[in-house]
């Protein structure tokens, strides 16, 4: 017996055929022509999901279909994540990692930047479900950084606003000593 929130997802998919518990769907994260993403619901509640192609999991699946993270975990047991000051500097260290990944040269340089991006794709999925924005890569106050780290800067949402915080924090500074100097 399926969910309610495991039929509603079902209902999105595209060209479904029942494999063994679960279902095989075309991949709307990449839009694939064959039967590529594995859906399941497991005991507890859990939704899992996985595109054999693409690589895309359950968060990347319903951000697809533009239905909430929540719909993945059971009712009883999903609390929102919060992002603390340590995934933050972790999300920055992992932009930084990964921005500099064409110098791995090592078997553990490359598993060090491997773990990087996949930290990045999950707290890019927590802060979003978290409700926490990031400046946009465009915004004035990265003119300067973006040209060396744009890679950094797309990747990390914690270092674009760290940037912005601390440029914004340093013109106000710069303008309290000038007006102190008049």
């Amino acid at each position: 017996m399926s969910s309610a929130k495991f039929e509603q997802l079902v209902g999105q998919l595209e060209k479904l055929s029942k494999s063994g518990k679960g279902w095989r769907s075309r991949c709307p994260v990449h839009g694939s022509k064959g039967l590529t993403l594995s859906i399941t619901e497991k005991d507890g509640g859990y939704i899992v999901a996985h595109c054999f192609s693409c690589g895309a999991g359950g968060p990347e699946l319903v951000k697809a279909l533009n239905l909430p993270l929540s719909l993945l975990f059971p009712d009883d047991n999903y609390v929102p994540p919060t992002i603390t000051k340590k995934m933050r500097d972790d999300n920055i260290l992992d932009g930084l990692t990964v921005q500099l990944s064409t110098k791995a040269q090592t078997l553990e340089d490359t598993r060090l930047i491997n773990k990087s991006r996949e930290r990045l794709k999950g707290y890019a999925i927590k802060a979003e479900e978290s409700g926490e924005e990031a400046p946009d890569l465009m915004h004035p106050a990265l003119d300067d950084f973006r040209p060396k780290y744009r890679k950094a800067l797309q990747e990390s949402p914690a270092l674009r606003q760290e940037v912005v915080d601390s440029h914004w924090e340093g013109v106000a500074q710069r303008a309290e000593l000038w007006l102190k100097q008049q």
